[in-house]
């Protein structure tokens, strides 16, 4: 009895492993590239990242995100909120898809938070260009 309780307990602890490849990581986009491509982007569930600031609170779920391109709305729900607080002056870099809809506009939907920029050297690529 004890050896099968163990090998369930084994199996059901075991973690899975993640695809890794071409696409699986979100890619860095300017506000302005990722809302002239928001159609594009919405279609596809493509993730997006973006770095820059979160300059006003609109709603409890809406605020106003802004880089040095232009600013658009976003939405963080309570459960994708960082454990430490950020700012108007604080640098974040979030996750998540575009919302495209044509009467109410373009939205993004954060699924991830980071406090801080997180560039590397392959999110420098020109985004102008992407699929």
């Amino acid at each position: 009895m004890i050896f099968i309780t163990a090998f369930f307990a084994a199996i059901c602890s075991m973690g899975y492993a993640q695809y890794t490849g071409p696409g699986s990581k979100a890619q860095l986009y300017k506000v302005k590239d990722a809302s002239d491509q928001a159609l594009k982007l919405d279609r596809k569930d493509t993730m997006v990242k973006l770095q820059g600031y979160v300059v006003e609170q609109i709603t409890e779920d809406n605020y106003w995100f802004q880089d040095s391109s232009g600013r658009i709305k976003i939405e963080i729900e309570k459960k994708h909120m960082p454990a430490e607080p950020f700012n108007d002056k604080t640098e974040i870099t979030i996750v998540g898809e575009i919302d495209y809809d044509l009467l109410e506009g373009t939205e993004f939907e954060v699924k991830h938070i980071t406090i801080g920029s997180t560039k590397t050297p392959s999110d420098s690529a020109d985004t102008t260009t992407a699929n």
